[in-house]
C-alpha cells in the first residue's frame, strides 16, 4: 500500500519519446522486434473495464498472460486508453514460452513498462504485426491527367533504363517560382526531367529543383524532444514546373485545400491518434485511413534509427490501400462544413503488415510532417492557383448549377438532405473535368451504374432505350425527351409578338395550350420543334410536391436533382433561341466531299458553332476566373420570393429565360462570334468572354439562385416542416437509380400529351 501512484494518463509526447529514447537499444535488439512507436494503449474488443482500475505493468503483464495476440484487427484505441510506447513484433509469444529450450531466451521478454530516472513509469503496448512485401502499383490504375496537373495526378521519371512513379503532392513556392512537391528517390537529383503522360501523350512537366530533402536528424527537425543517434526521413524532392499555367492548386478527387496543418513541438499531441485523415494516390485514387502512431522507428542502421512523423492505417471499411506510386502524395484532415481539406503529411513510403486472423495484409502509410518540410526548405503552401473547375453547361455546367443550389437553398432542411446527398446530384468540384465526366458517363451507359442525378436527361433518357437501362428513345435519338430542353420562345409570329413576350405579359399565356397554339401558327407542328421547358420544370415541381407530401425523400432528392438539368438549361440564353447555333433561318445548301469520296450537299449558315463554341470552349478556357466570380456572386444574391404551385414554378422559368436573353442576347452573341472569325481559336474564345464573361458569370448564378427557390418551394407546399431531422439521410444510389430507371417517373412527354399530367 506504500507503493508510488502515477496518473499515466498524464503523460506528455515529450515523456513517451524519452522513454523510448532511453531504451531505444534494449528494445530494437529483442529478437521478435520490428519497430518502435509513440500512441495511445490499443484494447482488445473484449478487454475488462476493470482494467482501468489495475496499474499499467499490472494490466500489460495480465494482458500477455491471459489474452493472446492483439492486432489492429481485435484491438483499438478507446476513450479509455492511455498515453504508451508502442512495439510491434512479428510473433506473439506467452511469457510461458519463454526460458531455457523454450522459443526464446528470457532476456528477450518485452517489459511491461519503461522506468525513467525520476521514477515515471511509462506502459509499453505490443502489437502483433509481420513485414511484408509491398504490392506493385498497376500502370492501368494511375489517374493520368486531361488537362491541368494537380496533387494527386502521377509523374514518371526514368532512372537507369527503368520507370519510377510517384504522385505530385502539392503545390509550394519560395516566392518566386512555383514547385510541384514529391518524392526525391523519384525526383532524383537537381535538373532530371520529370514526366506525365497528358491525353495519351508523354510530356515533360519540369526539371527536379536543388531544394531537397533526404533525412534530417531527429533533433533539428525537433528541437525541444530528445531522440539522439535517430534520423527524420523526410524523402521530398521539388519540381520547376516548365509553366505554372498548367498547373492548379487542387488536389483531384479532393478539390480545392485548405490552410497547412503546422505542426511543431508546441502542438503535437496524442489528440492526433486515431484520427481520421484523407489523401489522393495517383495509384490508388480516393485513400481513406487513421493516424496509429506517432514517430515510428522502422528501422535501424549503423546505430541509428529511423524515424517516420506518422504511421497510418488504412480505412478498414474500404477496400483500397496505398501503393506503390502513391509515394509523394499529401495527406490531409478531412474538409468540414468550414473548412476544405488541411494538408497534413507528404507520404515517402509504406509498410505491409501482416496482422490479425489470416495475416491479412495491411498497407500502412509512412508520412512526414508537412510543415516540417516547408520549414526546412523554405517554402510556403499553394492553395489558390487554378483552382476552378470547368463548370460550363453541356454535362459539366448541369452539375455545377446543381453544386451551387444547393449552398443557396434556404430552408435548412432542403439545404441539409441536398447536402447530404451532393454526391448523388453532383460531382466533387476537383473532378468536373470534361474529359474525365464524359469517360465516367460512356462507363456508366456501358455498365449500368449510377449515374449522377444532374445529368440523367442527357446521358440516360435521351438514349434508345434498348441499349441504355432508362433510355426513353422508342427509336435512336428520337423521342419525347428530346424537345423538353428547350422552348424557341424568341421567335415572333406574323404581328411581331413573341411568345416570351406574350407569356410575360399574361401568366395565364403560360399554359399548354397557349403554347401548342402559337407553335402551330407558326407552322412548327412536329413534337420535336415545339419546345415544353418551362412546362417540364411544371412538371417536376408536382412531383416533388408529391413526394414530400408522401414523406418519401428517395423521389424528392430524385425529382430535384433531376430538376437541375433543365434549370440549367433554361439560363442557358441559346437554348430558349430561334437561333440555338447561329442564324439558322440564314441557312444555304453549298457542296461537300463525303468520306468515300462521292459528292453531296450540306447546309451551312452564319454564325453556325457558336453553341459548343460558347458553352463549351470559351467555358473551359476560362474556367479559373469563371468558378470564382461564380462563387462570389451566388452568395451576393438575395433569396427569390417562392412559388406556391406548378404554374408558377413555369412562370419563374419563363423569367429565367428572359433575363438570361436579355443579358446575353443571342443575336449579340452571335455577331460577336462571327466577328471573331467563328472557331474555337483563342482569339475568338478569349474575344467572347472579354465581350460576355461578366454577364455570363450572372447568368450561371440566377440559374443556381431559381433551382434553390424551386427546391424550397416544392418543400414548403409539400408541407416539408412535418418532416423530422432524423429522416434527412444519404439516399443509396441503387434507391436513386431504380427511380430514374423507370420510364413513369416524371414521365417525359411532349407538348401535345404533357397537359393532363399537370397539376
Amino acid at each position: 500500500m506504500l507503493e508510488a501512484t502515477q496518473n499515466v494518463f498524464a503523460l506528455s509526447v515529450k515523456d513517451l519519446l524519452e522513454a523510448r529514447d532511453l531504451y531505444h537499444n534494449h528494445l530494437l535488439h529483442k529478437q521478435n522486434v520490428v519497430g518502435t512507436a509513440i500512441g495511445l494503449y490499443f484494447r482488445r474488443r473484449r478487454d475488462r473495464k476493470s482494467y482501468l482500475k489495475m496499474s499499467p505493468r499490472d494490466r500489460a503483464r495480465d494482458e500477455q498472460l491471459s489474452k493472446g495476440e492483439r492486432t489492429f484487427q481485435n484491438s483499438s484505441v478507446k476513450d479509455s486508453s492511455w498515453p504508451c510506447v508502442l512495439v510491434f513484433v512479428s510473433q506473439w509469444i506467452r511469457r510461458s514460452d519463454f526460458g531455457t529450450g523454450k522459443k526464446l531466451n528470457p532476456r528477450h521478454i518485452i517489459p511491461p513498462a519503461l522506468y525513467l530516472p525520476d521514477g515515471r513509469v511509462v506502459p509499453v503496448c505490443v502489437m502483433k504485426v509481420s513485414p511484408s512485401i509491398a504490392r506493385p502499383a498497376p500502370l492501368a490504375r494511375l489517374s493520368w491527367p486531361t488537362s491541368m496537373m494537380g496533387g494527386g495526378f502521377p509523374l514518371v521519371c526514368e532512372v537507369q533504363g527503368q520507370e519510377r512513379v510517384a504522385s505530385v503532392g502539392c503545390l509550394v513556392t519560395d516566392g518566386h517560382n512555383t514547385y510541384a512537391l514529391s518524392n526525391r528517390h523519384v525526383t532524383g537529383p537537381a535538373g532530371v526531367p520529370v514526366f506525365t503522360e497528358l491525353r495519351g501523350t508523354r510530356v515533360e512537366i519540369g526539371r527536379s529543383s536543388e531544394k531537397q530533402l533526404t533525412r534530417l536528424p531527429f533533433s533539428e527537425a525537433y528541437p525541444q524532444y530528445p531522440g539522439s543517434r535517430t534520423f527524420l526521413n523526410v524523402d521530398v524532392g521539388l519540381i520547376d514546373v516548365n509553366d505554372v499555367n498548367d498547373w492548379t492548386s487542387q488536389v483531384y478527387g479532393l478539390g480545392p485545400i485548405g490552410e497547412l496543418a503546422d505542426l511543431s513541438e508546441q502542438n503535437i499531441s496524442l489528440r492526433l491518434i486515431d484520427e481520421d485523415v484523407v489523401a489522393y494516390g495517383a495509384a490508388s485514387g480516393k485513400l481513406r485511413g487513421k493516424i496509429k502512431a506517432l514517430f515510428y522507428r522502422y528501422k535501424s542502421v549503423g546505430g541509428y534509427d529511423y524515424v517516420a512523423d506518422f504511421l497510418i492505417a488504412p480505412d478498414p471499411t474500404s477496400t483500397r490501400q496505398t501503393l506503390s506510386g502513391d509515394s509523394g502524395t499529401v495527406w490531409h484532415v478531412p474538409a468540414t462544413e468550414t473548412s476544405p481539406p488541411r494538408p497534413l503529411a507528404i507520404e515517402w513510403g509504406a509498410q505491409t503488415l501482416l496482422s490479425g486472423v489470416g495475416e491479412q495484409p495491411l498497407s500502412f502509410a509512412l508520412a512526414t510532417s508537412l510543415s516540417t518540410v516547408c520549414r526546412r526548405l523554405d517554402v510556403e503552401l499553394v492553395r489558390e492557383h487554378n483552382t476552378g473547375a470547368a463548370p460550363f453547361w453541356g454535362v459539366t455546367g448541369h452539375y455545377s448549377i446543381a453544386t451551387f443550389a444547393i449552398d443557396a437553398a434556404r430552408i435548412a432542411k432542403v439545404k441539409k438532405l441536398m447536402s447530404l446527398n451532393r454526391a448523388r446530384i453532383s460531382f466533387d468540384a476537383s473532378n468536373i473535368d470534361p474529359e474525365i465526366l464524359a469517360d465516367q458517363m460512356r462507363e456508366a451507359k456501358k455498365n449500368g451504374s449510377f449515374v449522377p442525378l444532374a445529368d440523367v436527361p442527357d446521358v440516360i433518357w435521351k438514349q434508345f432505350k434498348n441499349s441504355v437501362d432508362g433510355g426513353r428513345d422508342p427509336v435512336p435519338r428520337k423521342g419525347p425527351e428530346h424537345p423538353t430542353h428547350f422552348a424557341d420562345i424568341d421567335q415572333p409570329r406574323a404581328d411581331g409578338k413573341t411568345l416570351r413576350a406574350l407569356s410575360l405579359a399574361n401568366p395565364a399565356n403560360v399554359s399548354v395550350a397557349f403554347w401548342r397554339a402559337f407553335y402551330t401558327s407558326l407552322g412548327h407542328t412536329d413534337s420535336r420543334s415545339r419546345g415544353l421547358l418551362p412546362f417540364r420544370v411544371w412538371q417536376f415541381f408536382d412531383a416533388m410536391v408529391a413526394a414530400v407530401k408522401a414523406k418519401q425523400l428517395n423521389r424528392f432528392v430524385c425529382a430535384a436533382g433531376i430538376l437541375s438539368h433543365y434549370v440549367g438549361d433554361a439560363c442557358q440564353p441559346l437554348h430558349g433561341s430561334m437561333f440555338a447555333d447561329g442564324f439558322q433561318d440564314q441557312a444555304q445548301t453549298v457542296p461537300m466531299t463525303h468520306r468515300d469520296g462521292t459528292p453531296g450537299t450540306k447546309q451551312v449558315w452564319p454564325g453556325m458553332g457558336i453553341h459548343s463554341a460558347y458553352e463549351s470552349a470559351m467555358i473551359d478556357r476560362k474556367a479559373v476566373s469563371l468558378l470564382a466570380g461564380l462563387q462570389t456572386r451566388v452568395t451576393q444574391l438575395a433569396a427569390l420570393p417562392r412559388v406556391a404551385n406548378g404554374h408558377e414554378a413555369a412562370v419563374a422559368i419563363v423569367g429565367l429565360m428572359e433575363r438570361s436573353a436579355v443579358r446575353l442576347p443571342p443575336s449579340v452573341l452571335i455577331n460577336e462570334y462571327i466577328g471573331l472569325g467563328g472557331g474555337k481559336s483563342a482569339a475568338a474564345l478569349d474575344g467572347l468572354w472579354t465581350k460576355f464573361g461578366p454577364a455570363t458569370i450572372e447568368t450561371m448564378a440566377d440559374g443556381a439562385n431559381v433551382l434553390a427557390m424551386l427546391w424550397d418551394s416544392a418543400w414548403a407546399a409539400g408541407n416539408g416542416s412535418a418532416i423530422v431531422q432524423s429522416s434527412l439521410k444519404i439516399i443509396t444510389k441503387p434507391a436513386l437509380k431504380a427511380l430514374y430507371t423507370k420510364a413513369d417517373f416524371v414521365e417525359s412527354l411532349d407538348l401535345d400529351a404533357i397537359g393532363p399530367s399537370l397539376v
